[in-house]
């Protein structure tokens, strides 16, 4: 490629785009009393909004109810069951969205909770959208236009989600709670970390991996560290590094020249089967399964 004239660099340009956006589909289903999804896992984001009644998810280490209206956004890696709460039934819709920007995924992760609150000023553009994708379902065929549609909504889906977690950073930031001043500082701590980690992949470098390090480079007892990164973010700490992990791992399995081996050492896996593994058990798929995934739906016509 040529190189930009002068006078080009000098003029505003809009950024290259150059980021994949998935999109699993959605459906909106009514269940009946009693009715019980299988415990699963994805290797996605999952998104849903509970539409009547009440449904109870278990999260393995906690479990809540959430009634008519509640908006859940369950992260990659996350294990989950989710059951009919309530005697006259459920209506909820779901769908599954995964962007491999490392950034976007983080923000996310970190302001993102498992509940999105309503009093945030993104949430009522994110509910917007997910109505409107119901509202799509009274369609028996999609045209180009209607599939279009579909993916303009997902941009729309990322904007409010990047909007709530922007209003959520600046709460947490403008905050008088030492809880969630804490919180944030852990997660941040943890995040930079592994990012140092990730550009420096050294033996000397493991210990940044630890929850030991984050607690000491604090001050605080790691039992503190649980109890508050627990409060703020209904997960704990190792948790959080471990949806870190997966992400990244994901990234940089759409990198072909890339061994598995050579990703499991990034990650801070010291063998390339522990890696593989563990993926297994956050996704479902092996990091090949995963990597011929998507060379396969790369290579489909759209």
């Amino acid at each position: 490629m040529n190189e930009k004239p002068e006078w080009l660099k000098k003029i505003t340009n809009l950024p290259e785009i150059n980021q994949t956006i998935k999109f699993f589909g959605g459906h909106q289903q009514r269940v009946s009393a009693g009715w019980k999804a299988e415990r699963e896992t994805h290797f996605a984001f999952e998104i849903m909004i509970i539409l009547e009644g009440v449904q109870h998810s278990d999260f393995t280490s906690f479990a809540f109810d959430y009634p008519a209206g509640s908006i859940l956004l369950i992260p990659p890696g996350l294990s989950h069951e989710n059951s009919c709460g309530s005697k006259e039934g459920m209506r909820y819709f779901c769908v599954h969205f995964d962007i491999d920007d490392p950034e976007i995924q983080q923000n996310l992760l970190m302001y993102c909770p498992l509940l999105l609150q309503a009093d945030n000023e993104g949430y009522d553009e994110i509910r917007q959208v997910l109505l409107a994708y119901v509202a799509l379902l009274d369609k028996d065929t999609f045209t180009l236009r209607e599939r279009l549609l579909v993916e303009r909504l997902l941009i729309d889906l990322l904007i409010g989600l990047l909007d709530y977690a922007q209003h959520a950073q600046k709460r947490m930031e403008s905050s008088d709670s030492s809880t969630l001043v804490l919180g944030k500082a852990i997660a941040d701590t943890i995040q930079t970390n592994f990012r140092t980690f990730t550009q420096y992949p050294q033996e000397e470098n493991r210990e940044l991996l630890t929850m030991k390090n984050v607690a000491d480079g604090l001050s605080i007892s790691e039992s503190t560290m649980l109890k508050v990164f627990k409060k703020v973010f209904f997960h704990s700490p190792k948790q959080y590094l471990d949806e870190l992990r997966f992400n990244e791992a994901k990234f940089l399995l759409h990198q072909p020249k890339l061994a598995v081996g050579e990703i499991a050492e990034v990650i801070g896996y010291q063998n390339a089967s522990h890696f593989s593994r563990q993926f297994k058990r956050w996704s479902g798929l092996s990091p090949n399964e995963y990597r011929e995934m998507n060379r396969t739906q790369s290579e489909q016509p759209h």
